[in-house]
């Protein structure tokens, strides 16, 4: 399984990604699909199986939507930390 996505840890592009509020792994806010960014929003995928706060969490590897030339062209997430994995 997959370590998942948290807040603060820079994505592809350089930009941090953002995560919950309430909900953390490893002290950082879980980051979400189609609520949360790196960026731009972050489109996932994500988990099928996992969700907080009612949305799929992010896997490293998910999409972010492109906000710029390259290297925000076709940024992806993340994981920042080991502590906590999840159904990909």
């Amino acid at each position: 399984m997959p370590d998942i996505c948290v807040a603060t840890t820079a994505a592809t592009c350089g930009h941090s990604q953002t995560g919950s509020s309430r909900v953390f792994a490893d002290g950082r806010g879980i980051c979400r699909v189609n609520t949360d960014s790196g960026g731009g929003i972050i489109t996932g995928p994500g988990s099928p199986k996992v969700f907080v706060e009612g949305d799929n969490i992010s896997l490293p590897g998910d999409a972010i939507t492109p906000h710029g030339n390259y290297p925000h062209a076709s940024p992806t997430t993340v994981a920042g930390q080991e502590k906590v994995t999840a159904a990909g």
